[in-house]
């Protein structure tokens, strides 16, 4: 299948855990997490700027690009402040749980995923840009072959390989 593209114009929202509390059940203290609003609210944004999709079936392979605004703000004590700058990895799985149940049934699926933080500042206009397909094959020629010589020579210190561990490129 061809490379499918996705231009979303929408900010993109680092993954973070919801409100963490403490509420009594049957006498007992049961600790719970919430909804992130913040992040209900962006996966609602991406399913709206994505609009509706074929789902891919089987394993995928996802890039994202992200230009995220980071506004600023003033308080009436006249401090300015600004958004904190977001790493690509908590973009990258916001982004990921978002496209659940549009572009790909459950995101366990997604064997090969990268992002590029392309911009972030206060002047940015912000985009989500996806490529997404259907994943080939693992090519074993990605791990150069002085790492599968590592790999070899770890697999000897225990007697063999292990169940984890993969085999060198001869395996494939």
């Amino acid at each position: 299948m061809a490379d499918q593209w996705f231009v979303l114009e929408l900010n993109p929202e680092p993954w973070a855990i919801g409100p963490v509390g403490v509420a009594r059940k049957n006498g007992k203290m049961i600790p719970y997490v919430g909804r992130n609003q913040q992040l209900d609210a962006y996966k609602e944004a991406v399913k709206e700027a994505l609009g509706p999709v074929e789902m891919l079936t089987g394993k995928v392979d996802i890039t994202f690009f992200f230009w995220r605004v980071r506004s600023e703000y003033s308080t009436p004590q006249a401090r300015t402040h600004r958004k904190h700058e977001a790493d690509a990895t908590n973009m990258q799985k916001a982004t990921e749980d978002a496209l659940q149940d549009l572009l790909y049934k459950n995101d366990k699926d997604n064997v090969h995923v990268e992002s590029y933080v392309v911009e972030q500042g206060p002047d940015v206009t912000p985009r989500v840009v996806i490529r997404v397909r259907e994943a080939g094959p693992f090519n074993p020629d990605l791990i150069p072959l002085h790492v599968w010589n590592q790999i070899e020579d770890t697999d000897s210190l225990d007697g063999g390989p292990s169940d984890n561990v993969w085999r060198g490129p001869d395996a494939f």
